[in-house]
């Protein structure tokens, strides 16, 4: 599959996703608290923050409580209700929705002036590009739009996910992902998405090398009906 086939997929499933509030996302991530708390905090206690791939916006409301200017970016129109709600629910001022963009791809260039950004974050959605060449790509625009020594937080699905395990319909070009659930029973039934893989740190470590490495790891979480969440964690800063 091409890359811009493989986006188009990703698009439409978040957009009905978003639609019937399936992945609608109220609190931030536990593993983006915990990078806030022990590093961001006492390294970058304020500064302006892009959210890449914003969604709901749930973690860029974490970061606005704690003092950021954040601006988000989303190719999925539902996504926009669901960030109001999540302003409302914060007791933010509904002005800031005009912080978030919903930007068509190909994002060939982000809509921001070089060196504007103290921190990128990009959770969960890197790995929808589908492609290595497309996520350097996107990366060497972060660096552009960063500050000198900004920095970033990336996250990336590893092998032991939970989809990647159980639910990957077809394997394209090695290490791009077809993930289908067709389960009636599935609290995600109809999920369609196609995912880069990264399967090891040392291959994390490459795909981002345009970046000083600050740390790696993961996360793995099962509860419920997640079995296994299992991404790997990318921080770094701009050389």
């Amino acid at each position: 599959m091409e890359v811009h086939q493989d986006q188009d997929t990703n698009k439409q499933t978040y957009e009905d996703l978003y639609t019937r509030q399936t992945a609608f996302l109220r609190y931030p991530a536990d593993w983006i608290v915990r990078f806030h708390n022990m590093y961001l905090k006492d390294n970058l206690p304020s500064g302006r923050v892009l959210d890449y791939g914003c969604g709901s916006g749930n973690n860029s409301m974490f970061l606005i409580r704690n003092g950021y200017e954040v601006n988000g970016v989303e190719v999925t129109d539902s996504a926009t209700d669901l960030i109001k709600l999540n302003l409302e629910s914060n007791n933010l001022d509904p002005s800031l929705l005009d912080r978030f963009q919903i930007t068509p791809l190909p994002w060939d260039r982000l809509p921001f002036e070089d060196n504007y950004f103290d921190f990128v974050l990009c959770n969960q959605v890197l790995y929808f590009l589908a492609s290595e060449e497309e996520i350097k790509r996107v990366c060497r625009e972060f660096s552009r739009c960063l500050k000198p020594g900004g920095i970033v937080f990336f996250t990336m699905y590893g092998p032991d996910n939970y989809y990647i395990r159980y639910h990957v319909k077809k394997i394209h070009d090695g290490q791009v992902y077809e993930i289908k659930v067709d389960d009636p029973t599935h609290r995600l039934n109809g999920l369609h998405e196609m995912v880069y893989l990264v399967r090891d740190e040392e291959e994390l470590k490459s795909l981002f090398s345009d970046f000083e490495c600050i740390t790696t790891g993961h996360f793995d979480q099962g509860m419920f009906d997640l079995k296994s969440n299992f991404h790997w964690i990318f921080a770094g800063r701009k050389k």
